[in-house]
């Protein structure tokens, strides 16, 4: 049973992992596109300039988490 819960407990931390390191980027960018947009009263250009920027962030995240993960299991 300790050993069925450290698994599950190890896949709930690696989803939360995958959440936290895309869901940052993107934010980040939404916040720093409005606050440079508001600064250069420039409405929409940096906001979405900044969006596609984290959401590039947030998948090359993904992907370095994904090979690690892979590397991993063919050290094994």
């Amino acid at each position: 049973m300790a050993k069925k819960r450290g698994h599950i407990l190890e896949n709930l931390s690696l989803v939360s992992y995958l959440g936290v390191s895309m869901i940052v980027p993107i934010i980040g960018g939404v916040y720093l596109g409005r606050w440079i947009d508001s600064l250069l009263n420039s409405q929409p250009i940096f906001l979405f300039a900044f969006i596609i920027m984290g959401v590039i962030v947030a998948f090359t995240n993904l992907f370095k988490i994904a090979t690690k993960d892979i590397d991993k299991k063919k050290r094994k």
